[in-house]
């Protein structure tokens, strides 16, 4: 009997101990909707190229945020610029950037509850 009543405390014991390992926090993804027929490349803060293909999204980074609002491009710390090129015969064509951040050209949505998504949308126009 007494091993019954323990079997069934364990998980109420378990579940105590894990519950100051949570923590919560609230998403913003940012994303670039790279609407062109070009592949692009955007150039990180670190100096290195990420690809972003034609007719495809491309996640860029994402923050945490405590509280259940979405953190505005400008004020996250994931990237301080949008810097794109075209490669062209291996010469980095410079098609289009933001030098300072812009949130009012990225497209806030939250697909789900408290999980938040900024998007930039790239058009043919905006980079010729």
């Amino acid at each position: 009997m007494k091993k019954h009543i323990l079997l069934l405390l364990l998980p109420l014991f378990l579940a105590m101990q894990c519950e100051d390992d949570i923590t919560t926090g609230f998403e913003t993804t940012y994303i670039i909707d790279n609407t062109t027929n070009s592949d692009l490349l955007l150039l990180n803060d670190s100096g290195s190229f990420i690809d972003i293909p034609s007719q495809s999204l491309t996640t860029i980074g994402s923050t945490l945020n405590s509280e259940a609002n979405a953190v505005a491009p400008s004020e996250a710390f994931v990237f301080n610029t949008i810097k794109l090129y075209r490669n062209e015969n291996d010469n980095f064509i410079y098609v289009y950037e933001q030098d300072p951040l812009e949130d009012d050209l990225w497209e806030l949505d939250e697909p789900t509850v408290n999980r938040f998504e900024y998007k930039l949308i790239i058009t043919e126009d905006l980079i010729n």
